[in-house]
């Protein structure tokens, strides 16, 4: 079932208790191609049945993407994640791929974990996330689980505020993403404006306690569709 961006995040309204796993494919497409791409996702998605809380996001990359156009992600509980068994043939996968191929000038994929996920508000189509190399994954998820405690009510209330690991085929040899959602890249400014501005004490602290961590990049993704 097709899910319009207004919906959702870059995940679905899942219960994250249990962890979950995600790949993401990032490709090229040339300019004007984007329309052709999204409608030959919509006819092998929109019919698509997912397992449980699995499901598939077509995004647009736009700031901070390099040359990458869009990325399809794929996600869902670790281990029993995907399409339902038997709603779609090994011919049928092949046959998806390969009507994309003429569009794809380039591509290169990732897959990590959601660590931890407070989801936004239904107006939230624009996420930034953050490529970073953790040094200490303990102190840096008390010190997320902190911000989030004290910003939670004001400037993340209505926020997707997550977080989790890059395990394999790590971008720029980054160890975790780190994910903020706003409206709009107005939305996205004014929010780190605020944080410099209105919330200092909480922002040092948390830089302070985080420990090392070396920022690699942050790109601006715009939900397209999803599919669960």
């Amino acid at each position: 079932m097709k899910k319009i961006i207004y919906l959702f995040t870059l995940f679905t309204t899942i219960n994250f208790f249990g962890q979950n796993a995600f790949t993401a494919v990032e490709i090229k497409v040339d300019r004007g191609q984007g329309g052709a791409v999204a409608k030959i996702v919509d006819d092998f998605m929109k019919d698509a049945k997912f397992k449980e809380n699995s499901g598939f996001n077509l995004e647009r990359l736009w700031q901070g993407s390099e040359d990458f156009t869009h990325r399809f992600v794929f996600y869902g509980p670790i281990g029993n994640r995907g399409r339902a068994e038997g709603d779609m043939s090994e011919y049928e996968n092949s046959a998806f791929w390969s009507s994309l191929r003429p569009f794809m000038q380039k591509t290169r994929a990732f897959s990590g974990r959601v660590i931890d996920w407070k989801q936004g508000n239904d107006k939230q189509s624009n996420l930034l996330v953050y490529d970073v190399i953790v040094k200490n994954p303990s102190n840096y998820a008390k010190a997320h689980k902190n911000i989030l405690k004290k910003l939670g009510s004001s400037e993340f209330k209505n926020r997707t505020v997550a977080f989790g690991t890059y395990d394999v085929g790590r971008p720029g040899g980054a160890t975790h993403w780190v994910l903020l959602s706003g409206e709009d890249t107005d939305d996205l400014i004014m929010m780190h404006k605020n944080l410099q501005e209105k919330y200092t004490k909480e922002i040092t602290e948390y830089f302070t306690n985080r420990g090392e961590v070396i920022d690699l990049k942050d790109v601006r993704i715009e939900r397209m569709a999803q599919y669960n």
